[in-house]
């Protein structure tokens, strides 16, 4: 861990609009995939810290992914929207990405304003998906954030790409503050295991049942062991109706028996020994407006 003067460690949020391609940059930066994602709105559900140690000059940037803002309604809403509103308020440098493809952004716009009185933290906008938008389009969006005199940078970006991040990346390590840093160098992450394991397999339901299902849905790792030769892991996937139940599983088990097929593929390249998945389905009517099944999915602390 780095303690000398010249270190710089802080943290940095990564805000928008879902399905603006926050996760994707939070991925591009870690260098590997920490935060899930999909097409579907609302996917991230709590606040995931990328960490990343740059040698080159003794820095540590903690990335944090947020959900995508929006108006709440329901239980699981606020407490979606109080987790990025937490993360933005104790960050360092906040990065809002908007999504360039998209025709409008008014919400945006009327919540980069409100970032006005954040005076402790420096403002950032990547204009992402350049390499899709109409040149118009961006030009217009550039144009509106002209307007707002405190932003302190706009990047133009595609995270599918990978173009403009480099640029991004500077950026944050000439702005992070002066500190010691906050984690070991070989750490990652600060998501616990189980978590990560669960969200890789809500990726790859919503990637497979895309139209079918709510994101009212989420998998829990019941159990995880490992012994000499392998990790066993039981995870249950749980809906709100058994109509949904009946989905997940597919005709003859054949759905589910996919969505553990993929997410093993890619757990087997977290973990140098073979991975077992075992999965199954539950029915808790309701469970958005519970407490318990709220931090069982992560959600809250």
């Amino acid at each position: 861990m780095g303690f000398d003067n010249n270190s710089r460690c802080g943290f940095v949020a990564i805000v928008g609009e879902p399905n603006a391609g926050k996760s994707t940059i939070i991925n591009l930066f870690v260098g590997e995939k920490i935060s899930i994602v999909s097409p579907k709105v609302q996917t991230t559900r709590r606040k995931i810290r990328g960490i990343v140690e740059y040698a080159d000059c003794n820095t540590q940037i903690i990335f944090i992914d947020t959900p995508g803002f929006f108006t709440p309604g329901t239980p699981l809403e606020k407490a979606l929207v109080s987790n990025f509103k937490t993360a933005y308020g104790d960050s360092d440098i906040i990065l809002v990405v908007l999504d360039a493809c998209k025709k409008n952004l008014s919400f945006s716009f009327n919540f980069i304003q409100k970032l006005e009185h954040y005076s402790r933290q420096k403002i950032a906008v990547l204009i992402n998906k350049v390499d899709k938008a109409r040149r118009e389009n961006i030009l217009k969006i550039a144009q509106k954030l002209s307007e707002f005199e405190f932003i302190d940078h706009i990047f133009m970006v595609s995270a599918l790409n990978n173009d403009g991040i480099n640029d991004v990346l500077e950026y944050l390590k000439s702005n992070i503050p002066y500190s010691h840093f906050f984690y070991p160098s070989e750490q990652k992450t600060d998501t616990d295991i189980r978590f990560r394991l669960s969200e890789l397999t809500r990726e790859k339901i919503y990637n497979n049942l895309f139209s079918e299902l709510p994101y009212s849905i989420y998998v829990e790792t019941e159990l995880f062991k490992e012994t000499e030769k392998k990790i066993t892991v039981y995870q249950a996937i749980v809906v709100i109706k058994d109509s949904q139940k009946g989905i997940v599983l597919g005709k003859g088990g054949s759905m589910v028996k996919r969505i553990r097929d993929s997410a093993m593929r890619e757990m087997n390249n977290i973990f140098p020994k073979k991975i077992e998945l075992k999965l199954f389905v539950k029915v808790k009517e309701n469970w958005p407006q519970n407490r318990s099944h709220l931090q069982n999915a992560g959600i809250i602390e």
